[in-house]
């Protein structure tokens, strides 16, 4: 249990940082907010695995949480959206991959370790349970000697006593088996117990490892962009570059978006318009709402 702890502690190192993931700011654009801003869906590299139409679908909702009427799909829209793959997103990926194998294993060693409990009370309650009938039959094997040893003594049993003593003797063989088949069983059961423990304390090593290699590869704390509004010749686009989850993307989408409308970060770290992401909820702030007012006017 000490080493369960020891290593939780380490593997703790994994949670993320969201401070530690930056986000570049985008050019400024002055927005009326009369006519919807048209986007279209660009180039998408496939090796972020998702759909067109699932990428599609975040754009939309990362846009509605600006105004339903703000932002507007067709496939001639001037503002182009992509998805963009380097090392960020394989890094990204690599990490998402580590942790899942370690969480997977770290889940495993839980359900080993319950395993191993309810184990062990079986084997208190046999143990137990063994020791009682040993002592038994080791009473009754003692008295069956010391009355054997008493009738040799005399010159020999009778031929009822003779019976009688037979008929014990075969009980304590009996006896002696079925106590033999305990004593199997609680060997059994022990090296159950102890190969449990070997694969538990294997699993923990290894998750360990993992996150130790994980932490030490630069992966952890690597300040990335992720994503990136710009506007330059007539023409306008966002970059995406990494993103760990749908939702992430949303907030990151939408934070984009509102640079599209030409809205500036902001210092409160909730906000969808921080400068640092650190929230994966789709939802505005007080700040947010107050950038966005300032451009398009109240809802």
């Amino acid at each position: 249990m000490r080493v369960l702890a020891i290593l939780a502690s380490t593997l703790a190192l994994l949670v993320p940082n969201p401070a530690l993931f930056s986000h570049a700011q985008g050019q400024s654009r002055s927005a009326s907010c009369q006519g919807p801003i048209r986007y279209r869906i660009g180039t998408l590299d496939p090796r972020f695995g998702i759909s067109r139409e699932d990428f599609q679908r975040a754009v939309a909702e990362a846009g509605s949480v600006w105004g339903q009427k703000l932002f507007q799909y067709d496939p001639k829209g001037k503002l182009r959206i992509n998805l963009v793959y380097d090392t960020r997103q394989e890094i990204t990926q690599r990490v998402i991959l580590v942790r899942a194998d370690i969480s997977a294993r770290m889940k495993e060693a839980d359900s080993i370790e319950d395993r191993i409990l309810s184990l062990k009370e079986k084997f208190r309650v046999l143990e137990a349970s063994y020791a009682d009938q040993q002592a038994s039959y080791e009473q009754a094997n003692d008295s069956f000697n010391r009355e054997a040893k008493r009738l040799n003594n005399a010159g020999g049993a009778s031929q009822t006593e003779f019976q009688i003593l037979s008929g014990e003797r075969q009980s304590l063989r009996n006896r002696y088996a079925l106590l033999e088949a305990k004593r199997q069983e609680l060997n059994r059961s022990t090296d159950e117990v102890n190969g449990l423990i070997r694969k538990h304390n294997a699993l923990l090593v290894r998750a360990n490892a993992e996150a130790s290699a994980l932490n030490s590869s630069g992966s952890i704390g690597v300040q990335f962009e992720e994503g990136i509004y710009g506007r330059a010749s007539g023409k306008e686009w966002i970059d995406i570059f990494q993103f760990e989850s749908k939702a992430g993307l949303r907030v990151i989408l939408a934070h984009e978006l509102g640079h599209a409308l030409g809205m500036k970060h902001n210092a409160n770290p909730s906000s969808i318009m921080s400068p640092l992401i650190h929230t994966d909820r789709l939802v505005l702030t007080e700040e947010d709402e107050v950038g966005v007012n300032a451009i398009c006017g109240p809802a």
